[in-house]
């Protein structure tokens, strides 16, 4: 066991400083591309990322919210006592460099969770576990994690969270619909609490949508910053809600969503009930 348990830590710690010398290592093109939009919006915003008890979609994770820093995202990082088995002490240091996070918070410091809500801007939970959505859902709070988020949506702080593990447990959907059903309906329920659901093709986009209002934006031309951020909102989603169904219909009878975009029942029946026809793109 204890040599299972090293092959997949130093796996996990392969695959993450793998990312971290690529992201490193961008060319130059590149950063010359990014910085385009770059010197135009520019957020002062310290954000909690919490990494629960799973690896799955990690390496997509960390690239995309890699991402961030360079538009003045800042970050801290929480980690469940699962996420510190699972991931490891030397991912953990990967993840720390990759987000060149300023400080880590484990169970040990489930006495000063108001302290640390005081000090960043909202919280992200690129890869989420069924138990903790489950406990957020039902405000279970018995565990450093959950109470975390349960308080931080209480005193209003900004939540994210990819839904993608919570639906699709390791890309494989429940035998049992009933099963299925119920993390369907705490998905619903924790948007109707005011989480904002975002996947790992978008969570630039919604982080720079969810905390432009209210920042610190330093803008040498308002409008292309405005433009930028509004292209940026077509991106794809993979949730797709009743709430989002409406928005995206506007006047029009029909809604195209990403081809492998998850869209939950309540979404099919509002649907149904006024006459749109769900498109699936490319």
């Amino acid at each position: 066991m204890g040599c299972l348990n090293m092959n997949k830590y130093n796996l996990t710690n392969d695959i993450v400083s793998g990312l971290v010398q690529k992201i490193n290592n961008r060319p130059s093109n590149t950063i010359i591309a990014d910085r385009t939009y770059e010197q135009h919006t520019h957020l002062n915003q310290h954000i909690l990322a919490v990494f629960t008890g799973t690896n799955f979609g990690l390496n997509e994770a960390l690239k995309e919210l890699s991402k961030a820093r360079r538009y003045g995202f800042s970050f801290d990082m929480a980690i469940t006592e699962n996420g510190e088995e699972i991931i490891g002490s030397q991912g953990i240091a990967s993840i720390k460099s990759s987000l060149q996070a300023e400080r880590i918070y484990t169970e040990r410091d489930k006495l000063i969770f108001g302290e640390i809500l005081e000090s960043v801007d909202g919280i992200i939970v690129p890869m989420t576990t069924q138990d903790t959505a489950t406990k957020l859902a039902l405000g279970i709070q018995d565990c450093f994690i959950s109470t975390l988020l349960w308080q931080g949506l209480w005193h209003g702080k900004k939540v994210l969270i990819d839904f993608e593990n919570v639906l699709s447990y390791r890309g494989n959907k429940s035998k049992l619909p009933m099963l299925q059903q119920m993390m369907n309906d705490y998905v619903e329920k924790l948007q109707k609490m005011s989480v904002k659901s975002v996947n790992k093709n978008n969570y630039l986009v919604e982080m720079l949508n969810a905390f432009k209002d209210g920042s610190n934006v330093a803008t040498a031309n308002n409008q292309y910053s405005q433009n930028a951020v509004t292209e940026l909102e077509h991106a794809p989603r993979q949730v797709i809600t009743e709430s989002d169904l409406v928005n995206m219909r506007a006047n029009n009878k029909e809604v195209t969503v990403p081809m492998r975009a998850i869209i939950t029942p309540l979404a099919y029946d509002k649907a149904k009930e006024l006459g749109i026809r769900i498109i699936r793109g490319h």
